[in-house]
């Protein structure tokens, strides 16, 4: 059984689920969606664009505080994982969803798989920081995405559980690129938008959308940049609500921010790559900026991906007021996009998933004996 229920959840567990439907007949899987991200952009949309089969069941735990929603989630798959008697639970990332499923499986007394495993940014302070460790420790199968991740879960004691499988992100990169490049002077054109001479902006943690104040301040250096230079703002629902709390959202239309929904995953990569660069608080987008080679800021003190601060392909930034000067800098920096052009991709060889289900298929014969 995979459980998923937020949008990375989807692009990351899409080739996984593809590897065993299509290759490996000797497992079968149940996809089970807790419902954490309900919005049909946020949701629906994935899974017709990845190309994945609908979940058999919806848990439709929607939102709330995280105590509510990880809570309810629990409640809501208890009696699915216990009707079903799976022989592992997987679950990728980490989310609310990622954290309630894996307890619950193991409340239950069946093994759990994190893909995605080890990853760090040391601050305890964020809420997907709590997720990752909580189910790192309560998982049989770690499936780190790169050295990094997997020296952490080493450092932890969980080394003996760990396997080095490379992220599935890089396998949904490559599937989609074709469609990505058939569809890029579509989605410019729709925007009005020329390549390199744009950036692409998204915001969805709490540490930047919940503090109003803070919100506010991104939201005028925003304003600030697109006086010189377009921004494309496709806007999480969550952060929506808060700027209408605030009676942001017309400050940034009429200040000449491009506000849209959130896009689907091919639009996402077409406006992504075409970018003159990226402002996010995202850490599936630091990574696909990194391997689309496009350069990243990105809106937090601390990274769980440390391998994309290489040659400033990723800079952090913690005040929103130098948001105007470090975007001028770093967009219209061609040496750097070119440095980016020819770092390693850090995050494996496109075969993360072949891996991690061949370890999947092992680990439960050998333990049906």
């Amino acid at each position: 059984m995979m459980v998923v229920g937020a949008r990375p959840q989807f692009i990351k567990s899409a080739p996984l689920i593809k590897e065993i439907v299509t290759k490996w007949k000797q497992i079968c899987i149940t996809i089970v969606h807790s419902g954490q991200h309900y919005d049909p952009e946020m949701s629906a949309i994935f899974f017709r664009d990845l190309g994945v089969p609908e979940p058999s069941l919806n848990l439709r735990a929607g939102s709330g505080s995280h105590a509510t929603q990880t809570a309810t989630i629990m409640k809501r798959l208890e009696s699915s994982v216990a009707k079903a008697k799976p022989d592992m639970v997987i679950v990728p990332g980490d989310t609310n969803t990622t954290l309630a499923a894996a307890l619950t499986a193991a409340k239950l007394g069946i093994p759990v798989a994190h893909v995605e495993a080890g990853l760090r940014s040391g601050e305890m302070t964020m809420p997907e920081e709590i997720n990752r460790k909580l189910t790192d420790h309560c998982s049989m199968l770690l499936f780190a995405p790169t050295p990094n991740a997997a020296g952490n879960l080493k450092k932890e004691g969980l080394g003996k559980l760990a396997y080095l499988t490379g992220d599935t992100m890089v396998e949904a990169l490559k599937t989609a690129m074709p469609a990505v490049d058939r569809k890029q002077s579509e989605v410019l054109s729709r925007f009005d938008l020329l390549q390199h001479e744009y950036v692409l902006a998204t915001l969805h943690r709490s540490s930047n959308v919940d503090d109003l104040s803070r919100l506010g301040e991104i939201v005028h250096s925003l304003s600030r940049v697109a006086e010189k230079m377009r921004v494309v703002f496709p806007v999480h629902p969550r952060t929506r609500a808060r700027l209408a709390d605030l009676g942001l959202l017309g400050s940034l239309k009429k200040n000449r921010v491009t506000v849209t929904a959130p896009q689907g995953y091919v639009e996402n990569l077409c406006l992504l790559s075409n970018a003159g660069c990226l402002l996010t608080d995202s850490g599936g987008m630091q990574k696909e900026a990194f391997m689309l080679h496009v350069p990243c800021i990105t809106l937090r003190p601390v990274t769980e991906w440390p391998e994309t601060l290489t040659r400033k392909a990723n800079q952090l930034l913690t005040r929103p007021e130098m948001i105007p000067n470090m975007v001028s800098a770093t967009a219209g920096d061609e040496e750097l996009r070119n440095d980016i052009r020819h770092l390693r991709n850090p995050f494996g060889d496109g075969h993360a998933s072949a891996r991690i289900a061949g370890v999947i298929q092992r680990w439960v014969r050998n333990h049906r004996l």
